[in-house]
């Protein structure tokens, strides 16, 4: 703890233009923080994920000095049909973003004059939230106005490159969507030629009326990456997320969907593609407080070697939502004998007239598939790699941007790839 006091006390001296608000804020948050300590297996929610790695390591707070030189940048992997806004080592960098018409992006400082949303946090119980909310140091604010419908996605890139010692950055990013609005956004943290460092992120979401929101979260982040998520949806709105992972040595992630109006829909999908010693946690939890809503999970994770993997879904139904419709499926491919899953679906039910569901499967490959693609004369390893990629590819098969699709299965392949060749 004595570690993370001093980066705080060195953040706000660097940063000691800062209003004494925001001061209060942070030292408010790391007291939070310091109560809570990291979260250790006798905590129900965080019990098959070890924690332990974020204390024995010093992670200091990326600076100016650490953003690497601008032409080393490379173009969007997503091509030319996005908005890019690219951060790089945790700083904004604006003469490298394109921002539309009927979009304002705002930096952290100026979110935070203007309104007090800066300051939410997921939950209280949630350490990582707390700490975020501390030691922030990298934030923007995507407004998307009134009636306004994007004609390509907004591409977010947090780049961490070229950092000499083990570094961490705090970002928030807030997401915005006027009344009839529609967008696309995508989240993609990216680590390239570093040495150790977390990302510790929080990402608050905010639906306006009959709005609709594509949200894409992709992870090629090769450190510790830890995430909370918050999806605020008013009436008639309807979000799809899909969150990718691979390559992250240590990740968690939470996400809460929260419905504040009927009629709201929203879908979650997700991907984790595992190896060697990465570990993966996901919790998500849907609450549904509004009659008329519907919501879906679908979540899959692939694993290999001595990887392992965590899945805890939670549905709420409260009092008097009735008719409400939510699903949750988890389905989970163990590629060794030596890789490990939990899979903890939940449904709380508290109103009579739902129609709720939530199924979970683990297992190897089906060899009476694999017997019979042998049978058409696919040699074994051809034959496995077609299976994993179909199971794979069945998350991804509703991405309608084609670019991304392209990237994003073509990550798939060169992953399996690397497993048959490795």
């Amino acid at each position: 703890m004595n570690h993370f006091k001093s980066e705080l006390e060195l953040l706000q001296k660097i940063w000691s233009d800062e209003p004494s608000e925001l001061s209060v804020l942070r030292q408010k948050a790391f007291n939070r923080f310091s109560e809570l300590g990291f979260p250790t297996k006798k905590w129900e929610d965080w019990q098959f994920t070890d924690f332990s790695p974020f204390e024995k390591t010093e992670f200091r707070m990326t600076t100016p000095e650490d953003v690497p030189s601008l032409d080393t940048v490379t173009p969007s992997p997503i091509g030319d049909a996005v908005y890019s806004i690219l951060v790089l080592n945790g700083h904004y960098q604006p003469q490298l973003s394109d921002v539309p018409d009927g979009v304002k992006i705002r930096t952290l400082l100026d979110v935070f004059l203007k309104d007090s949303s800066l300051g939410k946090s997921l939950t209280d119980e949630n350490p990582f939230s707390a700490l975020n909310t501390s030691l922030m140091n990298s934030g923007l604010a995507i407004d998307i106005g009134d009636r306004v419908e994007l004609d390509k996605p907004i591409h977010y890139r947090f780049i961490t490159t070229d950092v000499k010692e083990p570094a961490m950055n705090h970002p928030r990013l807030l997401i915005r969507l006027g009344k009839h609005s529609s967008a696309s956004i995508i989240e993609h943290y990216q680590g390239v030629h570093s040495k150790l460092y977390w990302n510790n992120c929080v990402t608050l979401t905010e639906l306006g009326k009959n709005s609709s929101l594509t949200h894409v979260r992709i992870q090629k982040d090769t450190g510790y990456h830890t995430c909370n998520m918050e999806y605020h949806l008013q009436e008639d709105a309807t979000m799809n997320s899909l969150h990718f992972n691979r390559d992250t040595t240590l990740y968690r992630g939470d996400s809460l969907v929260r419905f504040h109006g009927e009629n709201a829909n929203a879908n979650l999908n997700g991907l984790s593609l595992l190896k060697n010693h990465e570990h993966s946690d996901s919790r998500i939890v849907v609450d549904h407080s509004q009659p008329n809503c519907t919501s879906k999970q679908f979540f899959k994770t692939i694993l290999n070697d001595n990887s392992g993997g965590v899945f805890n879904g939670r549905v709420i139904v409260r009092e008097n939502s009735q008719k409400t419709d939510s699903s949750q499926s988890n389905k989970n491919l163990l590629l060794s004998k030596s890789a490990s899953m939990h899979s903890n679906p939940q449904l709380e039910i508290n109103a009579d007239d739902v129609r709720c569901s939530h199924g979970s499967t683990t297992g190897q490959l089906n060899e009476d598939a694999l017997y019979y693609l042998r049978s058409r004369g696919i040699d074994i390893s051809t034959a496995r790699l077609l299976m994993v990629e179909g199971f794979g590819k069945e998350v991804l098969s509703h991405i309608n941007h084609e670019s991304l699709a392209k990237y994003l299965n073509e990550n798939l392949v060169t992953w399996l790839e690397g497993l048959s060749h490795g």
